[in-house]
């Protein structure tokens, strides 16, 4: 922080949270809640590495919780569009490739989220009650064999989906690289959406 950050940038007005493992710790987790509160309120944040502690880094630390990931607590809480990374050109050394390489993915949603449980044989079924009208249907169904089996489920939500794609395109433009969109549509059909939202944008 004091050589990369302070020398270049005013954070004269910057408010800094703890999400160190003995700090979220110590506050039952109060201390997230409050950094993703001030997310919202600013508009902007700079986070640093952050650690999600196994059961034996757990008991290392001597940690009274189970710390869930907190990047994706934060990405959720700020309604996340899109994890943002570029390749970083030093002066003096030669790469592989001389333009830049940009890669966004969508920052909410997916398995960060996802609730599970370790199941035996039996029967395991999926159904949505619509918010508007009550209705309930059936969206999966199938009976497992397994002795061991994870069942998980979790979502991803799509109506940031347009700002994502301006976000995307916007820095392909900026740099002058052509972009991709990548998915598996053809093996995970519920990826189309993202796929057509991507390309109407694009179009």
């Amino acid at each position: 922080m004091n050589e990369w950050v302070r020398p270049y940038v005013d954070t004269s007005k910057w408010e800094v949270y703890d999400l160190s493992c003995k700090s979220r710790d110590k506050s039952n987790d109060q201390v997230l809640r409050d950094c993703i509160k001030a997310g919202k309120r600013l508009g902007s944040i700079y986070k640093e590495p952050t650690v999600t502690p196994n059961e034996e880094q757990s008991r290392e630390m001597g940690l009274k919780n189970v710390l869930r990931s907190p990047n994706g607590l934060c990405r959720k809480g700020w309604n996340g569009i899109s994890i943002s990374r570029d390749t970083i050109h030093l002066p003096g050394m030669k790469m592989g490739y001389k333009n830049k390489c940009l890669f966004d993915r969508h920052a909410v949603g997916g398995e960060y989220g996802a609730g599970y449980k370790m199941v035996g044989p039996g029967k395991v079924s999926l159904n949505f009650i619509d918010d508007a009208t009550g209705n309930l249907s059936k969206i999966d169904e199938r009976h497992l064999k397994d002795n061991i089996s994870a069942l998980v489920i979790y979502d991803n939500p799509y109506d940031n989906l347009e700002k994502m794609a301006h976000h995307f395109f916007s820095r392909c433009l900026e740099s002058g690289v052509t972009p991709y969109v990548v998915t598996k549509k053809t093996v995970f059909k519920w990826q189309e959406t993202f796929w057509v939202v991507m390309k109407s944008v694009f179009d």
